[in-house]
């Protein structure tokens, strides 16, 4: 089970987080992002437990729990809001079935026969 791990503060390392997971053993994946510009660790992780259950007895038993100064908040990881995985290109020869959300080519055609490049600014 993934875990988001947020409202963490930016002085807690690593170590002092894993070792508040040491009992719901064992820890699958470990993940704090980094900010880009600092480098400094980004106020939340994931954690991947082996199972739902020992997931769910983490988050009963540290959510709201204080570490570094302030109060986790433990909960199970959601999939981004509005990520949507890229889809192969299609071809003009594919066949687009109603309902789908498919972009149609309406670009004009040259005297070649050939649809017409726009050129960017």
């Amino acid at each position: 089970m993934k875990l988001f791990v947020g409202n963490l503060s930016y002085d807690v390392s690593d170590s002092e987080l894993r070792a508040a997971f040491a009992e719901f053993e064992p820890v699958l994946e470990f993940h704090r992002p980094q900010d880009r510009e600092t480098g400094k660790p980004r106020g939340f992780a994931f954690v991947t437990l082996a199972d739902e259950e020992k997931g769910m007895a983490a988050i009963e038993a540290l959510n709201n729990k204080p570490l570094g100064g302030r109060e986790l908040k433990v909960n199970e990881a959601e999939d981004r809001r509005g990520f949507t995985p890229v889809r192969p290109r299609r071809h003009e020869e594919d066949d687009v079935t109603e309902g789908t959300m498919a972009r149609v080519d309406d670009r004009p055609r040259g005297k070649d026969g050939q649809r017409v490049r726009y050129k960017s600014i």
